[in-house]
């Protein structure tokens, strides 16, 4: 019998994840190493009689660290798991908005921060030029404010903020969005988006909602 390559066997390998639902019953299961977010949900959802209504999502939750994050569908469990620390577990929780972005992209694109937005000349209405922009599969500029705390520091900073294809970038002069005084914040690209859940305790955030920004690969973290 032909052995298999190194892919073929990464593939077959089982591994076992452990999973905590919102009453604090764990739950182990075996899954193979390339099976995605959503396939787990499913899994779940079929072993735990739930209704499945597609609400379903694998959280990873670290507690030491008040963070959280729903996985996309197409993340592979397994690696997400050999990333997280040993104080850290996937939940399995309802997020009845895990796809509103998709049924309702309008709302995650205030008209007042997506720059074009700005420099049309009122013939069409907003509204249309943003969907006809999404339509396009292009990604839109996105300005405003934010509160950046950097690690090791304690104090927060308020910084004008673009978000671009490229990544995240805070202007070094006011509003100034000139080339020479944009500052790349994160590339975006290898990073993973993480609520903090309590950010006013563990960091005196000065708002109510915080996210972190965690790259995959050993950088440091910024939260906003």
């Amino acid at each position: 019998m032909p052995s298999c390559s190194p892919d073929c066997c990464l593939l077959q390998a089982v591994e076992i994840v452990k999973v905590w639902s919102e009453d604090g019953a764990g739950k182990v299961v075996e899954i193979p190493a390339d099976m995605t977010a959503r396939d787990v949900c499913q899994l779940l959802v079929y072993k735990s009689h739930c209704v499945d209504d597609n609400a379903w999502t694998l959280v990873e939750h670290h507690p030491n660290l008040g963070l959280e994050r729903c996985l996309e569908d197409h993340e592979l469990v397994v690696q997400v798991q050999a990333s997280m620390s040993s104080d850290s577990k996937f939940l399995f929780r309802k997020n009845y908005a895990k796809y509103e972005f998709f049924r309702n992209p309008l709302n995650f694109f205030p008209e007042h921060m997506v720059t074009w937005c700005h420099d049309s000349d009122g013939s069409i209405p907003q509204a249309q030029l943003l969907q006809n922009f999404l339509n396009s599969s292009s990604c839109p500029e996105i300005q405003g404010f934010l509160y950046v705390k950097e690690p090791g520091r304690k104090s927060w900073k308020k910084l004008y903020m673009l978000l671009r294809r490229s990544g995240l970038y805070y202007s070094t002069k006011g509003t100034s969005k000139e080339p020479r005084h944009l500052q790349l914040l994160s590339d975006l690209e290898d990073s993973n988006i993480f609520t903090i859940i309590t950010g006013r305790k563990l960091h005196n955030a000065p708002t109510d909602y915080q996210f972190c920004i965690k790259p995959n690969k050993v950088r440091s973290d910024c939260m906003a």
